[in-house]
């Protein structure tokens, strides 16, 4: 891999992680906002916010707050996969 490739991969992929924190972040904070507005605020809002995000208490039948997790983590994977491929990519089609 040539120096100007590795630059470019890592600059795509920089990118792609600030859109990930972006889309994570605005992910997060509806849910804690919607927990807030029903009354629930510190260490129980965050518990709220994350089972509502996984579908619902596990009692339920929901994926409870691992389920708001894993929601919360891909949202912020899934941009930065793909703004990085998709810019390496264009890299890779304007060089050649």
């Amino acid at each position: 891999m040539k120096n100007s490739d590795a630059v470019a991969m890592g600059t795509a992929g920089v990118a792609g992680a600030a859109a990930g924190v972006v889309t994570a972040s605005t992910v997060y904070g509806g849910a804690v906002a919607a927990a807030n507005a029903a009354g629930v605020y510190g260490a129980a809002a965050t518990s709220s916010a994350l089972a509502s995000l996984g579908g619902g208490a596990l009692a339920a039948g929901g994926a409870g707050m691992a389920g708001g997790v894993a929601v919360v983590a891909a949202s912020a994977a899934l941009p930065a996969v793909v703004i990085g491929a998709v810019g390496f990519g264009i890299y890779k089609l304007l060089k050649s």
